[in-house]
Formats: structure tokens, sequence, C-alpha cells
């Protein structure tokens, strides 16, 4: 999906979310909301009722409460979206604080959508785990070479990454060969952002860069230069890195060499 210039001004991650990524996997901290293309004859601002069932939602949003046991990235991967569109729509500032009862707005998207059933119980979302290292089917690398000053943890809000000290400009490299599917400033608290997706189920987000490299739908190998480290929404130069699997937030140190 392309998405308009300037509409990201201003994480999946909280998250990171990955869409049909399958999730989609990082949350909107828009200054602009996201306004999706809408296809149908008549536009609407007034969105539907509850949605009761999962499906790709083409040519008019909706709206859909929270409910319990809900994550950001399960109800994205419903929907056949990403989460961070579904954040940048309802303008979370933090991907892992949704609340039960809350009504986020679903951006509708025109165009093709992944194949799928969408009758996939939610306790079977729920219950999938990630992959150990050997079983990704990935081979990762270090996105920067540095210090780490803070560790991975699941508890609490806020970024759920790790932190890697470093120089101005120095580089910043795909974990693992995928596909930009965001590169700008559209998410507070991360400065400049990139997002790449691997293997439909995991995203990796680089934040607080100094430069960006690469532009949305690009492809990108594994250990390519994306971008240049920075200190954008942080104190001192440094790489905020996160690994996501369907969307929620794994330990990047479990996947990294």
């Amino acid at each position: 999906m392309v998405l308009k210039k300037g509409i990201w001004q201003a994480l999946i991650l909280g998250v990171f979310c990955t869409g049909s990524i399958s999730c989609a996997t990082l949350t909107d901290l828009l200054v602009e909301p996201f306004e999706p293309s809408v296809s149908s004859k008549k536009k609407s601002t007034t969105p539907k009722k509850q949605a009761k069932a999962c499906y790709p939602v083409r040519d008019r949003e909706i709206t859909y409460t929270v409910r319990k046991g809900d994550t950001l990235g399960e109800i994205a991967e419903c929907f056949k979206t990403r989460w961070y569109y579904i954040a940048k729509r309802n303008k979370i500032r933090d991907p892992n604080r949704i609340k039960i009862g809350q009504k986020l707005i679903i951006p509708a998207r025109s165009g093709k959508v992944a194949a799928s059933s969408g009758k996939k119980s939610k306790s079977t979302a729920t219950s999938s785990r990630p992959p150990t290292r050997a079983k990704s089917g990935i081979n990762w690398t270090w996105p920067a070479q540095g210090k780490i000053i803070r560790k991975f943890s699941s508890k609490g809000s806020g970024k759920q990454g790790i932190s890697i000290s470093g120089k101005m400009g120095q580089k910043i490299v795909s974990a693992a060969p995928g596909k930009v599917v965001y590169s700008g400033e559209g998410l507070v608290g991360y400065g400049k952002l990139i997002i790449v997706q691997h293997k439909k189920e995991f995203l990796t987000a680089y934040a607080h860069n100094n430069r960006l490299l690469v532009k949305e739908g690009q492809s990108v190998k594994r250990g390519q230069t994306i971008a240049h480290m920075g200190k954008t929404a942080a104190k001192s130069p440094r790489l905020h890195f996160e690994i996501r699997y369907k969307g929620n937030a794994v330990d990047p140190l479990k996947y990294l060499p």
C-alpha cells in the first residue's frame, strides 16, 4: 500500500505488529490521522458497526471494540491489515497499551489482499509461539556494532527491544533480507524510523536514525546499509532495534548471532 506524502508527520513498539505480515507487525503517534484511499463510490465519515468476524476491510472503514486478550497485532491480522496503520488512524501513542472496551477504527484498504479464510480461531492465533532462531528460517545479523545499553523486557509499556550505543553517522544495516514497509518519522518516540518485513511473519524496526537510505516498498539484503545512526527522539546516538513475530515483540538477543 502506498501512503500519501505528508501522512507521516510526527512503536510496534509496541508494536511492531506485522499486519498480514502476518499481523503486522510498530503505532501511531501521528500529528495527522491516517486517511486511507477509498475506492467506493460514496465516501462516508461514519464507520460501520462492530465487526463480528474477521475479513479484509477494503472500501469503508469499520469500528472494532477491543476484547479481553486482544493485542494490536492480532486485531490487525484478523482484518488483514497492519498494526501500524490502525495505530496511525487511531493516534495510538503506545501500541502495547489498548484497553478492553476501547473502540478502534480499522482503516479501509483498496487493492489485493492476501488470501485467507478469515476463520482462524482466536485461540489458535493466541497460542502461536515464535519459532526459535534455528527454526525461523532467517539468517540474522547484527544491525549495528556497539554496546547494548538497554535490554529487552516484555513487561511494562513503551518500546520493546534493545538499544545499541554508537556514533553519529554510523552504519545501520538490515538484520535480514526483506522488504521495507515503513520509512519515515510518523511514530512519536521513534524519531526517524525504518520497518522491514521478513518472511511475512517477522518485522524488524530501526529507530532514532540520523538519515534514512531506503524507501517503502524497496527490497533489502541482509547486511545492506539502510540508515545512519542518529539520536532523533533519544538522548544520545543509538539504535533502538526491535524484532516482532506476528506483531508481538520478541527478544532480539534470542535471534541475533
